[in-house]
């Protein structure tokens, strides 16, 4: 930079102290909210990435059945004939509850069933539902017993179980 360039931009930013400020507090407001989107997107991202894994575990692979279904067999058989020890089954669809006949004005709910003894490597958070130690104190209320003894038992959310009026042990026509 020569002198004489240097001298005019000196003696500029002297006489005009407030563009110099507001230059630079545009730089800093411009950096601070790009540094805050990446943070929001990463954000929103981790909590996706959890709460996808909480819905559908840690699995790395999945079996779908095609419109004819799966054979009621194939997890057994994947398990004894395969040699597939760490596979948990799961069984996913959408309902309809609390209509009138044929589901007809009812709420629609994400039916998620699982085999809660074989999604222990897949979903760590099921640990406390076994009755043992880590349940109690842990805040669940579940009734592990008549949920495993029961048939046609499940487990809704508090709030989606009022808003539909089933106390616990009721019954839900889905």
């Amino acid at each position: 930079m020569t002198p004489l360039l240097y001298r005019s931009s000196l003696r500029y930013l002297t006489r005009h102290p407030w563009q110099m400020g507001l230059a630079v507090l545009g730089v800093a407001l411009g950096v601070a909210v790009v540094v805050a989107v990446d943070l929001a997107n990463a954000s929103a991202l981790l909590a996706f990435d959890l709460s996808t894994e909480a819905v559908t575990g840690r699995a790395t692979h999945q079996v779908v059945a095609g419109p004819e279904g799966l054979p009621d067999d194939a997890y057994r058989r994947l398990v004894l004939a395969m040699g597939v020890t760490a596979a948990a089954p799961v069984v996913e669809d959408w309902v309809t509850a609390g209509g009138g006949p044929h589901g007809k004005g009812g709420r629609t709910l994400h039916l998620l069933g699982i085999d809660p003894f074989a999604e222990g490597p897949f979903r760590p958070y099921l640990a406390g539902l076994g009755g043992g130690r880590g349940s109690r104190g842990s805040g669940s209320q579940i009734d592990i017993k008549g949920f495993l003894t029961r048939p046609g038992a499940a487990l809704i959310a508090g709030q989606t179980a009022r808003e539909l009026g089933v106390a616990p042990g009721g019954r839900l026509a889905l």
